[in-house]
């Protein structure tokens, strides 16, 4: 089962660094970083760096990706830019790549094209996202997603230990789960 932590939009370059042991200790084992704070930040490639050294799997916006593309970091796509995944895989064969979707047609899609895991959402109602206006899906379409890939799937949406323990026993194969509140907390908290 991967663990996959996503940079909350609010969080700041000096935020990530003093996360990483809390990372560490809560079991992540990718980290998709996404901040605008971190992603325009002059110390950006140190901060992946000491991600990397860390152990932990880095992932980056495709946008991001591209001024990395020499380090082993995996390239994610957005839902809307799931288009452009043949023409990278042309260029970049064998590289990484994971993706964001809101519907199994697309994830069965994204998977089928080589994706390393593909976050689906929402499982839940988001905690990090206020007004939010996607219902959340099945659980018994998720499970036949899950039966399918296994751990090629990652949760999102509203994700927590107690609902991972939850969702452990409701499914029948192991599949991956990926979170921003429940690695960094709301911002309300801090």
């Amino acid at each position: 089962m991967k663990f996959i932590a996503i940079t909350p939009d609010w969080l700041r370059i000096d935020d990530l660094f003093d996360s990483i042991r809390l990372l560490e200790k809560n079991g992540a084992s990718h980290v998709y970083v996404r901040s605008p704070f971190v992603l325009s930040s002059r110390d950006l490639k140190k901060a992946v760096g000491r991600l990397k050294e860390t152990g932990f799997n880095v992932i980056l916006p495709l946008e991001k990706w591209f001024e990395f593309r020499n380090e082993a970091f995996i390239c994610h796509f957005k839902e809307r830019k799931l288009s452009e995944i043949d023409k990278f895989c042309r260029l970049f064969p064998g590289v990484h790549f994971s993706a964001s979707v809101h519907s199994l047609e697309n994830a069965e899609e994204v998977i089928g094209k080589g994706a390393e895991f593909v976050f689906i959402s929402p499982v839940f109602p988001p905690y990090s996202k206020k007004n939010y206006s996607l219902n959340p899906l099945e659980l018994n379409e998720i499970s036949e997603l899950v039966e399918k890939f296994g751990e090629k799937v990652a949760l999102l949406g509203g994700i927590d230990f107690e609902r991972v323990k939850e969702l452990k026993l409701k499914m029948k194969k192991d599949f991956s789960v990926a979170g921003i509140t429940m690695f960094f907390g709301r911002r309300e908290d801090r």
